[in-house]
């Protein structure tokens, strides 16, 4: 963690849990600072976004005729590990 300027700190205080931009001396970069459970919100949000378009991605294809059966991958899979498994064996 690190410890924040006696400035920085004065300024989140008055902005009231908005958030706040800060510059890097030196740098072209700026960051954002919000608090932790605005942040949390934030990545749950993103987390759940990235889920339903992962879920659409695989709805289209299936409904696109993509993919095998469920037993078909199983059966592919369990014969992959099958073969790794005999080839640790060998070594």
């Amino acid at each position: 963690m690190v410890k924040l300027t006696e400035e920085i700190a004065q300024a989140l205080m008055k902005c009231h849990g908005e958030p706040i931009s800060v510059e890097v001396p030196g740098y072209d970069q700026r960051f954002v600072l919000v608090e932790q459970s605005t942040y949390d919100e934030a990545m749950a949000a993103l987390e759940y976004q990235r889920n339903v378009a992962a879920i659409s991605v695989g709805v289209r294809q299936m409904e696109a005729g993509m993919g095998r059966p469920l037993e078909e991958a199983m059966d592919d899979i369990r014969k992959k590990l099958i073969q790794r498994m005999a080839d640790v064996a060998q070594h």
